[in-house]
């Protein structure tokens, strides 16, 4: 096993540390169970957590600077999946949990686990909840969503709807910056338009007509430009000249990228974002945010929002992107800036 930390088990009568088992995961996997995180570290701020992946996790890098005051250690490369005579080792030198939450989902690979780890509590989000100590309250059947199905197993420890939301402890200098290139005033409406995926994106055009109408209506737009969007923030430059791009200058090398763009959303009164890391990032963060589908399905793979709007291409009579006119969009961006006060966890269709 690799870890990113002491792995050294807990003295006796220590208190037992929190236990998450993933298999393996990219930004935007890590990025769908960062409300689920925050849940139980703020439930159980006394117990340490290990994430403990199969194969690797962006938790050991690009989210380091987010998650390093929840997360005790990040283990990769621990060997738990298969094959089961090698997976039954790795987990016996574990040391013994308090609870454990499985994220993976083959029914063998999560019985070992349940089987030969020490806990106390263990919640999996296997169909039908098997294998869990408790289904969530008032639920029998696992949600569809990632985000939803992971928050879903800190409601089953707690016995209640877990807390997700509110700020994060971003660095300080991230924040100035932040405040300096995007100053208060302005209502300013954050641009997502990449994707790991092109298929994923709507045209860029349609991007550049809705950063003219919010313009037009006095609002400001704020495009991200992280490694999706880098190529095209010269053409959006000379498109848009009234927007802003805060991440096209320079930062101090201290201040990492995902961090600063975090920064960057904490000043946005909306945001519009393909289904995207930076998606899922505005999602976590708690801005408004009208989230583009049309080869993924949102029931599955939308962010978690305190306040969204989902606009979905085959609702406009096509699967591609480009089915989504920029009507809908306009019209999503402006209901979410009116109404600023939604305080509970919902998405709009």
């Amino acid at each position: 096993m690799a870890s990113n930390s002491d792995s050294t088990p807990p003295a006796a009568g220590a208190v037992r540390p929190i236990a998450v088992l993933v298999d393996r995961e990219g930004l935007g996997d890590t990025l769908l169970k960062l409300p689920f995180l925050r849940a139980i570290s703020r439930a159980y701020p006394d117990r340490p957590i290990w994430w403990i992946a199969t194969h690797e996790t962006s938790m050991a890098r690009e989210m380091k600077p987010i998650v390093g005051d929840m997360l005790s250690h990040v283990i990769e490369g621990a060997g738990i999946t298969t094959p089961m005579q090698q997976v039954v080792r790795n987990l016996k030198r574990l040391p013994p949990f308090d609870l454990v939450f499985d994220m993976r989902t083959r029914i063998p690979t999560v019985l070992a686990a349940r089987m030969v780890l020490q806990h106390r509590g263990f919640y999996c989000c296997l169909p039908g909840y098997i294998l869990s100590d408790r289904r969530p309250p008032g639920r029998f059947s696992r949600p569809k969503g990632i985000a939803a199905r992971a928050l879903s197993m800190a409601a089953a420890a707690l016995r209640h709807q877990p807390e997700w939301q509110g700020p994060f402890a971003l660095d300080a200098k991230a924040r100035r910056i932040a405040a300096e290139r995007l100053p208060a005033g302005p209502v300013y409406v954050g641009f997502a338009v990449g994707s790991r995926e092109v298929k994923k994106n709507w045209p860029l055009d349609r991007f550049i007509d809705l950063a003219h109408r919010l313009a037009a209506a006095g609002r400001v737009p704020v495009f991200f430009n992280g490694p999706q969007e880098g190529a095209v923030v010269a053409q959006l430059r000379a498109a848009v000249p009234n927007a802003l791009f805060p991440q096209a200058e320079p930062i101090d090398a201290d201040v990492a990228p995902l961090v600063f763009a975090m920064a960057i959303g904490e000043r946005l009164s909306a945001a519009i974002a393909n289904d995207s890391g930076m998606g899922h990032t505005l999602g976590a963060l708690g801005v408004p945010l009208v989230s583009l589908f049309g080869p993924t399905d949102p029931d599955r793979w939308a962010p978690l929002t305190v306040r969204g709007v989902i606009l979905r291409a085959q609702d406009h009579g096509g699967d591609e992107m480009a089915a989504i006119p920029v009507e809908a969009a306009l019209a999503a961006v402006e209901r979410l800036l009116s109404d600023q006060t939604g305080g509970s966890a919902s998405t709009e269709r």
